[in-house]
């Protein structure tokens, strides 16, 4: 376990990277800065400079392989976090390059399957899962295959869903905070404490992103988000001593899941180009149908701490109750597509 005092020290180094990162990007407007200029997929209106996120990664990558060194030898654990910390260096690097220059799509899939690998190579891998009402799903030869999947698809769907001023970060403060009770709850204090350095590096930038947004976190930001929190779930479900139900991850991150997963299917079953760039989550929807960013942000954060609350009582849980609150779950997550739907048909009769 890491002194208090060090921790501390961790946790406002990265506020205070992430806080510097995003004034000096946003002190180079006009110098060079990479600028976001509105499209007709965007949902702001005005051009603002991105990559905002740099110090954010560079403070929890920092952390990581920090800690990867500190703990290094022994039962392997500094190698799997120095491991973790190069792959994410990798991902928020790529990120950054698509924020400068624009990086084709395959590209960035393939360094993100590159900083997946180093995950891999450091033993971190989804060998099973937990079924909320009892038993395990053994996947055996579809350990590393489906890990790869859930990896690289919660890091393209953080990236997704920052579309709007604050809701990456401010979302990212709940997950955070969320992985962390579970990490210090079930005896992983490393993992509390990388997961609080994410919670303090979103605190830091979102002095600069909430609504209305003075810089856009970038690719290089909100890659490493989903990169990490998919990460972290991995650790901390597969630990053989006292591991935290994949499950609780599931419900933790689902507002970010469920819009997603929701959005894709409804466009493959209206027969659109799934693949393509396009303004149809529904937090979209919501700016379309005339709602604010800030109060489409504060929707999701409300979204998410009920989430946070769920998750945290399925983990105390047993039994029967496990699925009664991954029922609730599913019954705030449909309750959602009814409101915006609500939302949309208002628009149209005053329209």
């Amino acid at each position: 376990m890491l002194p208090f005092p060090m921790i501390v020290f961790i946790l406002v180094l990265a506020f205070g990277l992430s806080l510097a990162g995003a004034w000096v990007v946003r002190a180079l407007t006009g110098k060079g800065a990479m600028v976001d200029v509105p499209g007709e997929r965007s949902s702001h209106s005005r051009p603002t400079v991105r990559g905002g996120g740099v110090g954010l990664a560079l403070g929890a990558c920092g952390v990581l392989l920090t800690l990867g060194v500190r703990f290094w030898g022994g039962s392997g654990e500094g190698v799997s976090l120095f491991l973790l910390g190069l792959g994410g260096l990798i991902v928020a690097g790529c990120g950054f390059w698509d924020d400068v220059s624009r990086l084709a799509p395959g590209w960035k899939y393939l360094f993100q399957v590159l900083g997946c690998g180093l995950v891999l190579l450091g033993g971190m891998w989804l060998s099973g899962i937990a079924w909320p009402w009892g038993g395990r799903w053994s996947l055996g030869w579809l350990a590393v295959p489906v890990t790869l999947f859930w990896i690289t698809g919660m890091t393209n769907l953080y990236n997704f869903m920052d579309g709007i001023d604050g809701i990456a970060g401010g979302v990212g403060v709940l997950y955070g905070l969320g992985v962390a009770w579970a990490a210090f709850l079930s005896g992983h204090p490393v993992e509390g404490v990388v997961a609080l350095t994410l919670v303090a590096g979103c605190l830091g930038f979102l002095c600069f992103n909430f609504p209305p947004a003075k810089i856009f976190m970038g690719d290089v930001g909100s890659l490493l988000l989903g990169f990490l929190f998919a990460v972290l779930a991995v650790r901390l479900s597969q630990d053989s001593s006292n591991p935290v139900p994949f499950c609780f991850f599931v419900i933790l991150y689902s507002s970010f899941l469920f819009d997603t997963a929701y959005t894709l299917i409804w466009r493959t079953l209206r027969g659109d180009k799934w693949w393509l760039a396009h303004r149809s989550h529904l937090y979209q929807r919501l700016v379309i149908a005339g709602w604010s960013h800030l109060r489409v942000t504060l929707l999701y954060m409300a979204l998410s701490a009920v989430s946070l609350a769920l998750a945290m009582l399925y983990l105390r849980s047993g039994g029967p109750l496990r699925c009664l609150w991954v029922i609730i779950q599913l019954f705030v997550c449909f309750g959602l597509v009814v409101f915006v739907k609500v939302t949309e048909g208002r628009l149209r009769r005053v329209s």
